[in-house]
C-alpha cells in the first residue's frame, strides 16, 4: 500500500474570553458538538513552576510510579503516576483553580466533583482509544489535560476524532470496532485516520468527552503530562455500560 498523508481538519479554535469566564455559548456547542476544544496559553503563567512540582513528585514518589507497556502504546514504555493530586500541592491547587472550576462549570454544572487525576511520562504514542476505563457512558465527565512538551502537527500532536464521543450513534459503534488497529481492519496506519491534530506549547489545555477517540503519534521524544477528570454530581451513582457494542 502506498503511504498516505495523514488527514487533518483545519483547526477551529473558538476564543477563550476571559481566564474566569468559564466557556461561551458557542464554546459550549463546540464542546457539545464535537467533543473538545483547545484553549491556548490558559497556564502560560504556571507551567514552569507546574513542571517543577512533576519533576519533584516523581523523584520523591518513585514508589507509587506505575510502569507500565501495553499494546496501546506498542509496548513502549510509560510512567504513571496515579493519584497526582495527593502527593502533589502544587497541582491539588491546580485541580481547585477558579479558571479551570469555571469551564467544568459549564459544562457540568456547579456541583462537579473531580473523580480521578494522574501524572504521565511517555516515551511512547498512544494508539486510537477512549478514556473510560472506570468511567461511566452514561454520566457526564470531562478530561483536562496539558502537556509540558511542545506537540507538533505531524509529529506528537494530540489527535482526535470530532464527534466521536456520541457513543449511541452507529458511527462510533462501525469505529471503535475498526480503530484500534486500523492496520487490520482498514489496511490504514494509525497516523492515516482522517483526524483533528492539535497542535499545543506548553501552558495550553485540551478538555474533551473522555468518550472521544483520540490519540497520539510516537515521534521518538519524551513527553509528560498532567491530566484531571471531573464527573457530573451523578457520577457516583451512574453504572457503566456492560453492552459490549459500548466497550
Amino acid at each position: 500500500m502506498q503511504t498516505q498523508r495523514s488527514a487533518t481538519i483545519p483547526l477551529f479554535e473558538p476564543a477563550f474570553e476571559t481566564e474566569n469566564s468559564g466557556l461561551s455559548n458557542e464554546q459550549q456547542a463546540f464542546f457539545k458538538l464535537f467533543g473538545y476544544l483547545k484553549l491556548s496559553g490558559l497556564l502560560r503563567e504556571d507551567i514552569s513552576a507546574l513542571s517543577t512540582a512533576f519533576d519533584e513528585t516523581f523523584k520523591t514518589y518513585q514508589d507509587s510510579i506505575v510502569h507500565w507497556q501495553h499494546e496501546t502504546h506498542a509496548n513502549l514504555p510509560r510512567q504513571i503516576m496515579p493519584h497526582i493530586v495527593e502527593k502533589s500541592s502544587e497541582i491539588d491547587a491546580l485541580s481547585h483553580d477558579p479558571r479551570l472550576g469555571a469551564i467544568v462549570s459549564t459544562l457540568l454544572g456547579s456541583d462537579y466533583k473531580l473523580v480521578g487525576s494522574d501524572a504521565n511520562i511517555f516515551a511512547c504514542g498512544t494508539r486510537w482509544h477512549t478514556d473510560l476505563i472506570g468511567l461511566s457512558y452514561n454520566s457526564a465527565s470531562v478530561k483536562i489535560i496539558f502537556y509540558f512538551e511542545a506537540g507538533k502537527i505531524g509529529e506528537d500532536a494530540f489527535r482526535v476524532i470530532p464527534g466521536s464521543h456520541h457513543h449511541t450513534d452507529v458511527f462510533h459503534k462501525k469505529l471503535k470496532k475498526n480503530i484500534r488497529t486500523p492496520g487490520d481492519t482498514l489496511d490504514l496506519d494509525m497516523k492515516d485516520i482522517p483526524c483533528q491534530q492539535i497542535p499545543t506549547e506548553p501552558g495550553d489545555v485540551i478538555i474533551f468527552d473522555p468518550r472521544l477517540w483520540h490519540a497520539v503519534q510516537f515521534s521518538g521524544n519524551t513527553r509528560r503530562s498532567v491530566s484531571f477528570i471531573f464527573g457530573d454530581r451523578d457520577y457516583e451513582i451512574a453504572e457503566a455500560s456492560s453492552d459490549p457494542d459500548y466497550r
